[in-house]
């Protein structure tokens, strides 16, 4: 079978190359291939849209690694807290107020935060792995982000006061994600009671009781996307599988048991919170479609 003819990938469209910027990830595109790479991947890692979503999880290591990579360089002259206000501030400027997701890196503090609620008030998920975070601070953060709707946090921040203020806060709030240890039916409780129109939420790897399980099942009568796979000890019975039927996504895998079931239109297992920014499996489609050519694209 004859190949179809190469095309440069120059050529590719702009708005599938600001999909793919999207997930190229924010050091990358400030610093990395995207700068040095042909003018229309350039102009696609400055569009606005490729900074909707800011992952600086790994932002440390990968600039350590860089600057490792370059000897006779000092490691740096600028400490990484004030180094990650500049990259907040990059990233916000370069978005043009259009940032929906955060994910800041683990040892963001809740100065970062505010910052964030500060550039960014419309701004719709964070991730938050610090586990050193006051009440006030977090709170005062959360006051200015009434768009708000999803985060993830320590179990320090699983306080019933403070899920109420983002309850309230956040009108339109339905995703949670939890670092825990154990989680016992009282935390169960705590965020069911103050989150009671959760969608999506996100324990894995914790130590769930199957009281807990239940409780989720029970009172989050809106949820439809449940992650509690990784956990140490099984506590998936009959009736919690009974009680989960009615879930979209329900993911339950441990060293004991390996289940779920999921409801995927594109058939890619990914979720987003922004339904317009396609899935990672359409987006290959898409490459796919253009690498084949004009004639057998759909």
């Amino acid at each position: 079978m004859a190949m179809p003819p190469s095309r440069p990938w120059a050529e590719l469209q702009h708005d599938l190359l600001v999909a793919i910027m999207t997930r190229v990830g924010a050091p990358d595109l400030l610093s990395g291939g995207a700068s040095r790479a042909c003018s229309s991947w350039r102009a696609a890692a400055r569009d606005p849209l490729a900074w909707r979503r800011v992952d600086l999880r790994d932002w440390v290591a990968l600039t350590s690694g860089r600057r490792a990579a370059r000897p006779g360089h000092s490691s740096s002259s600028v400490p990484v807290h004030a180094a990650l206000f500049r990259i907040l501030e990059v990233a916000a400027k370069s978005a043009e107020g259009r940032i929906e997701a955060v994910l800041l890196p683990e040892f963001a503090d809740e100065d970062h935060l505010l910052f964030l609620a500060d550039r960014c008030p419309n701004l719709h998920y964070f991730s938050l792995p610090s586990t050193c975070m006051t009440y006030d601070q977090f709170c005062k953060a959360i006051g200015g982000l009434h768009s708000l709707k999803g985060m993830a946090v320590d179990e320090t921040l699983i306080n019933y006061d403070v899920l109420l203020h983002v309850h309230q806060c956040c009108p339109d709030f339905v995703e949670l994600k939890v670092s825990a240890l154990y989680v016992d039916e009282e935390m169960a409780s705590v965020i069911c009671n103050s989150l009671p129109h959760l969608k999506k939420l996100e324990i894995p790897s914790a130590d769930m009781s199957s009281a807990a399980i239940i409780k989720f099942l029970d009172c989050l009568e809106e949820l439809e996307h449940l992650d509690i796979s990784g956990y140490e000890t099984s506590a998936i019975s009959s009736l919690v599988l009974e009680k989960a039927s009615r879930l979209k996504v329900f993911l339950w895998n441990s060293k004991f048991e390996l289940g779920e079931f999921m409801d995927c239109s594109n058939d890619c297992r990914e979720h987003n919170i922004n339904p317009q920014e396609p899935c990672k499996c359409m987006m290959e489609h898409k490459v796919m479609d253009w690498l084949a050519g004009p004639a057998q694209a759909s």
